[in-house]
Formats: structure tokens, sequence, C-alpha cells
């Protein structure tokens, strides 16, 4: 009997033992793949579990039982982390405007080195239509206009005026163009006119000289002056002052005093120096006399050094070697068939007449 009550007691331990785990672990609550799941707050309020644990021979990250990672209440296992997949890469959102734009400025940059300044100009201004413009675009096309206000510089320096004026026209109506550069590009076209005035007027003045019109030649000089004394007006002057003194010249030894007076006399009205004015008014004076021997006496030639026995009795500051009847018979002797005595008079120079035989044929 004895023995039989300490077997049977054997076995209920046993029995108890074996329901004690199962008990203590006996919760509600659906596990997950990986065999385990959270306690709920049920759970954890009767002391069944704490945290994430396993059930039914699930993974542990610690490598301990299930019913050691529940009792212990102290391991909590981490997920198992999964790789995201990676995220695609945006595509680049292209700008069509600045591509064009960038393009427009490429093609600028070709032209205005090859001196297409307008050309650049137009190029530029797709870009400012685009509204992509910025500073680089400005400054290109303030170079541009720099470049060919420069263009203009050189057509004045060759007198080319029409395409100067084109060039600083354009400047000036172009609406990017700075208040600077249209101020320096208006003075540069007032010089222009003056300078087309005065080349006009010095073109009819070299007409009128080539045709020896001397005095028409100086009128359009003068107009020339009041405009602009410029060194090219000055040269012509010069050339017209020589060439007319040398025409007054020529026109005296031919005898051709009425020209040759009027040569004078315009030399006269243009000459400031005192000097060369008294020497041509010498000359008209001389000029006078000897159209007053030649309507008188018919002589064509005379001392043109003033040193004939004519000149010499004509000044009477004088002092002459001959007595006055020498004297009053060459004057008595001015009659229209005594050619022989005048010539001898208006033309023997007075120097021969000291030698004596002048004197005894006189």
């Amino acid at each position: 009997m004895r023995k039989r009550f300490i077997s049977l007691s054997s076995t209920l331990c046993c029995l108890v033992l074996l329901l004690m785990p199962l008990s203590a672990n006996a919760h509600s609550g659906r596990t997950d793949s990986s065999g385990g799941h959270n306690c709920s707050d049920k759970s954890i309020a009767k002391g069944l579990c704490t945290g994430y644990h396993y059930h039914n021979g699930g993974s542990e990250s610690s490598g301990g039982s299930s019913s050691d990672t529940s009792s212990s209440g102290n391991t909590t296992p981490s997920t198992p982390t999964v790789a995201p997949e990676p995220k695609p890469k945006p595509k680049p959102v292209i700008d069509e405007k600045q591509v064009q734009a960038d393009q427009h400025y490429k093609t600028a940059n070709e032209l205005f080195n090859n001196g297409d300044y307008q050309g650049t100009i137009n190029e530029l201004e797709k870009i400012y239509e685009l509204g992509k413009n910025g500073s680089q675009t400005d400054s290109l096309v303030q170079n541009s206009l720099n470049r060919i206000y420069g263009l203009a510089e050189t057509a004045v320096s060759e007198k080319d005026y029409t395409t100067a004026k084109k060039h600083l026209s354009y400047i000036q109506n172009y609406n990017r163009s700075s208040e600077q550069i249209k101020q320096t590009a208006n003075t540069l076209l007032k010089q222009i006119n003056i300078n087309e005035k005065v080349g006009d007027l010095v073109s009819k003045a070299t007409i009128a000289k080539n045709e020896n019109d001397y005095e028409q030649t100086l009128k359009f000089i003068q107009e020339a002056q009041e405009v602009k004394d410029s060194e090219e007006v000055k040269n012509l002057y010069n050339e017209t002052i020589e060439s007319l003194t040398n025409d007054a010249k020529t026109a005296y030894q031919k005898k051709e005093y009425k020209k040759a007076k009027s040569f004078y006399n315009l030399l006269v009205s243009v000459t400031s120096t005192p000097e060369l004015k008294a020497q041509y008014q010498t000359m008209i004076q001389q000029i006078q006399d000897e159209q007053l021997l030649q309507e008188s006496f018919g002589i064509e030639v005379t001392d043109s050094e003033g040193n004939s026995l004519f000149n010499h009795l004509m000044q009477e500051e004088n002092e002459t070697p001959y007595s006055e009847n020498v004297v009053h018979k060459l004057k008595s002797s001015l009659v229209e068939e005594a050619e022989d005595v005048m010539n001898f008079i208006f033309n023997i120079n007075i120097k021969q007449l000291f030698k004596g035989g002048q004197k005894d044929a006189a």
C-alpha cells in the first residue's frame, strides 16, 4: 500500500512538472514568420511574458530557448533587417530654353571673332527673347558696340563718311546702347558733318585753282577756314598762294599787265605779312608805270630792274653825271619816229652810260 502511494505521488509530481512550462507560456497571440510575437498588455499583466519572444522552436537572436527568453524578460530580440530596394535615379530635367541660349551665345562668339559685330548683337538678341540673358550676354553686347564704334573711327580716318555714319547710326538707334557710347557716337557724327562740309569746299576750291580762277579758289578756302582750319585747308591755301605768285610773275614777264596786276592785287588782299604785302604793292606800281609807257610810247620792253636812264631821271633825288642840256635833249627826242632814242632811254642800263660810248650816241 505504501509503495503504491509513493508510486502514485511520483507520477503526479512528474505530471505537474511537465505541465508547468505549458501553463507559463500559454497566452494568446499569433506568431510571425520567425515564430515569435510581442506580448500583449494582458499577457504582460499576468506575468506570462515581456516584450518580443518566440514560440514553438522559433529562432532567438540570443541563441537561447523560447522558455529562457520569455522567462528572463531581459532580452528583446531585433526584427531581421531587410535591405530596401534601391530607388531609381530621377531623370534630369532639361531646360530647353537654356540649351537654345547656350547655342546662341556660342554662335555669337564665333561671329564676334570673325568681325561681324552687328551679327553678334542680332544673335544675342535671341537670348534676350528667351529670357536667359546674364552678365556675359550684356558684356558681349557692349564689346560689340565698342568694336562698331572703332569701325566708324577707321572709316572717318579714311574719309569714308558714308560707312562711318552707318555704324554710328546703328549705335544711336540700338535700344541697348549705353548713354555714354551714344554721346560718343553723336560727337563723332558732328565731326563727320564738319569734315564733309570742309571737304566739299576744298573740292570746289581745287577745281577753281586748276582753272586758274584764284579769286574763287581763295573764296572757297576762306569759307572752309571759317568752318574748320584743318591741315588740308592750310596746305591748299599755301599751294594756291604759291601758284598765284608764279602766275603773276609769268604774266608780268609776258607783259600781260592786266592779268599780272589782277594777280598781285589779289595777293595783296589775302596776304597778312607786311613785307610780302609791300613787295606786291611795289610790283603793282611797276606794272602801272610800264603800262603807261606801253600805252604812251609803244615801248614793249623796259628795264625790269629799274636801272634804266629813264628811271634814274624820274627820281629827283638821284644825281646824274649829265648836264641839263643832255637831259633836255633826251626828253625832247621823245617823238614817234625816234625809236632808237626811246630804246636808249628806257632800256639801256645807266651803268653802261658811264662807259662813255652810249653817252656820245645820245
